[in-house]
């Protein structure tokens, strides 16, 4: 009678052994997966910063300072060429801005180009790290430095 217990108590023992060892084996599976999947979402996400600097190192349109950048973007509203215009801003904006003014009034472009030439005689301010600028006086202009030195408008 012992031994029959003895062997349905080893028996049963060895089943939770191998039940608990596949359950480690398959959270050790899905552990693994989910860092195949962080590492699948850093690498992408490596790649588009790798993009977005590359593409941020081969735009040249803008100026050495803000105030110069303003002063391109300025000139190209009022000559009227507002698809250059629109290249003074970060890629994203681009288009937002170029659609702004095509839509716009000559009563409109006129009083802005005015707040936009009292804005370039404005104190603005850097950030902490000299990588942003801003003016907020008549207009508020949000600028940003790219990596080739160029500076490009955020917003307006």
């Amino acid at each position: 009678m012992f031994k029959s217990w003895l062997k349905h108590a080893l028996a049963f023992l060895g089943i939770l052994i191998v039940v608990l060892l596949a359950l480690a084996i398959w959270e050790g599976y899905k552990i693994e997966r989910q860092r195949d999947a962080v590492l699948g979402i850093s690498d992408a996400l490596k790649r588009e910063q790798e993009e977005n600097y590359r593409r941020a190192m081969t735009d040249t349109y803008g100026g050495k300072t803000p105030q110069e950048t303003l002063r391109m973007y300025i000139d190209a509203v009022e000559k009227g060429d507002y698809e250059l215009a629109s290249k003074y801003f970060i890629e994203k904006n681009r288009e937002k801005e170029l659609q702004s003014w095509s839509n716009a009034s000559p009563e409109f472009k006129d009083q802005v180009l005015d707040m936009l030439e009292q804005s370039i005689k404005s104190q603005g301010s850097y950030s902490s790290d000299k990588t942003g600028f801003v003016i907020s006086d008549p207009l508020l202009v949000d600028f940003i430095l790219y990596p080739n030195g160029v500076w490009k408008i955020i917003e307006i």
